[in-house]
């Protein structure tokens, strides 16, 4: 398998519409049925919130924005302290997934971390394979919600 050339590279306010649209593109299939009408306020309302909440919980977390041919597919947000790391959020373009693009952005995040982190709601499968594909295990549920660690006391 041939290498992948998915890069970061450090947000910046100019990414903020992208991360918008970003934030769109992944949660608009949430809400098949809804009329457009309906949905881009709906949407604009929880990216709002969602990006508020990302703030107050991770006030010194980074965002970096993926990149494949230097165009952004994708972005992650981490939280680091010394050897541990907190991932935040993962997200790729609905036209970029099944690439390989989040598999190999999150296999160098745990690669250079000593300890990872992250929460995902329960019902996501599909991230959770991901995950566990990179040695994460459950750790606890609240609320629906799975925190994950790479290393977990026995």
């Amino acid at each position: 398998m041939a290498l992948l050339t998915a890069g970061l590279r450090a947000a910046t306010p100019a990414d903020d519409p992208f991360l918008r649209h970003l934030f769109l593109d992944s949660r608009r299939a949430e809400f098949t049925g809804l009329p457009e009408s309906q949905l881009d306020p709906l949407l604009a309302m929880q990216y709002r919130a969602h990006a508020a909440d990302r703030r107050a919980r991770h006030p010194r977390a980074e965002t970096f924005v993926i990149t494949s041919a230097d165009e952004p597919v994708g972005s992650v947000t981490v939280d680091r302290d010394g050897g541990r790391m907190h991932l935040v959020d993962i997200a790729v373009l609905s036209a970029h997934r099944g690439r390989g693009i989040a598999s190999e952005i999150l296999g160098e995040l745990v690669r250079t971390t000593e300890h990872a982190t992250l929460t995902v709601w329960r019902l996501n499968t599909g991230a959770r394979r991901l995950y566990e594909r990179f040695g994460f295990q459950v750790v606890s549920e609240q609320f629906g919600y799975l925190l994950m660690a790479t290393e977990v006391d026995g």
